[in-house]
């Protein structure tokens, strides 16, 4: 759950407008000890090691990997196209 803090902001200028409102504002990020890099790299790791635990349907594995098979074929296809092109001109 987030917390967020409210701050009383009185108008003392306005001469019309004499009241008061709430300004809500984020709450402060959490002080660390590590160099933002450090922070940057374990986060990342805690990513990938959160990834590498979701099991994938078997079904999805092979789709996804077919796709990706196709999409490489493609564009070897199409890199030879541009050769062909190329050395005929």
């Amino acid at each position: 759950m987030v917390e967020w803090s409210a701050v009383l902001t009185a108008e003392e200028n306005s001469s019309e407008n004499s009241g008061c409102f709430f300004l809500l504002l984020p709450p402060k990020p959490p002080k660390s000890n590590h160099p933002p890099m450090e922070r940057v790299q374990h986060m990342t790791k805690s990513a990938i090691r959160r990834a590498s635990q979701i099991e994938v349907n078997p079904q999805a594995k092979r789709n996804l990997q077919e796709l990706f098979v196709n999409f490489t074929l493609i564009l070897i296809c199409l890199l030879l196209i541009y050769i062909i092109v190329l050395l005929s001109s």
